[in-house]
């Protein structure tokens, strides 16, 4: 019996740190998204990150990053940006993962060299999600 929890908690450790992965990947795409020009630096920025992670996922980034982006280009259309940021931002526990996202946010954010005023209150709302978390 407890061998079994401890697969049972070994297999959810892996479940939350995948969550946690695809909850960075939601948001980098959501501020590839948000100002509504995709640029190749803002692409380049988010597939050298992509190579860093451990994905361990059945579905492949490529088809994960496509269905993504359409859940983010419907967030935008329907003005549920704030919702869909902190419907991921629940599933990032990590102290250093909440510093990464918002990292990330910033850096996809200003790959193309601008920050557009879109992007800049985006990110400022995520800080105060995360911010909101930890108080």
């Amino acid at each position: 019996m407890k061998f079994e929890n401890l697969l049972n908690y070994l297999d959810m450790g892996v479940c939350v740190e995948q969550l946690q992965r695809e909850a960075l990947v939601d948001l980098v795409v959501l501020f590839i998204e948000i100002d509504g020009v995709i640029d190749d630096a803002e692409l380049a920025y988010t597939r050298k990150w992509l190579k860093s992670l451990t994905w361990t996922s059945q579905m492949c980034t490529d088809t994960y990053l496509h269905d993504v982006s359409h859940k983010c280009k419907d967030a935008i259309k329907h003005d549920k940006v704030n919702d869909f940021i902190l419907q991921r931002t629940q599933n990032i526990h990590d102290k250093p993962l909440q510093a990464e996202a918002i990292k990330l946010a910033q850096g996809v954010s200003l790959a193309d060299g601008v920050l557009s005023p879109i992007e800049e209150q985006t990110i400022e709302f995520l800080k105060s999600c995360f911010d909101k978390a930890t108080a």
